[in-house]
């Protein structure tokens, strides 16, 4: 059974390896099957995501999530909410204010992320 705060903790590890452009600590928290689609509507598997990240094709500078609501399912959970902060691309720095649905799946400690979306706002 998947906790509402053990799904934070690892949400709030995947988005300071995301600042950090740590491939090798987002790795773990990804689902192999990880589909994440950008507020754009392009879509990332979970290799070709770490990739991004590890090249630092975006530069994220700060995540921050807010107004968040986590719903259990057993092994699998929703987690959906606000998500604001800074990112530049191509040199260009965007402001992020994005609605966002995300699903976990695991138990315990051990949680990964199945899936993302993102939309503006």
């Amino acid at each position: 059974m998947i906790e509402p705060d053990a799904l934070r903790a690892a949400d709030l590890r995947r988005r300071q390896a995301m600042i950090d452009g740590d491939a090798d600590a987002l790795a773990p928290l990804l689902a192999s099957a990880l589909v994440w689609t950008h507020s754009s509507g392009k879509q990332d598997g979970k290799e070709s995501f770490l990739d991004k990240i590890a090249a630092n094709a975006a530069d994220y500078h700060e995540l921050e999530v807010s107004d968040d609501v986590v719903a259990c399912f057993g092994d699998i959970a929703i987690h959906r909410g606000n998500l604001t902060g800074r990112v530049s691309v191509d040199g260009r720095e965007k402001a992020l204010r994005n609605r966002f649905l995300s699903v976990w799946q695991g138990s315990g400690s051990t949680l990964q992320l199945l899936a993302w979306q993102s939309t503006g706002f």
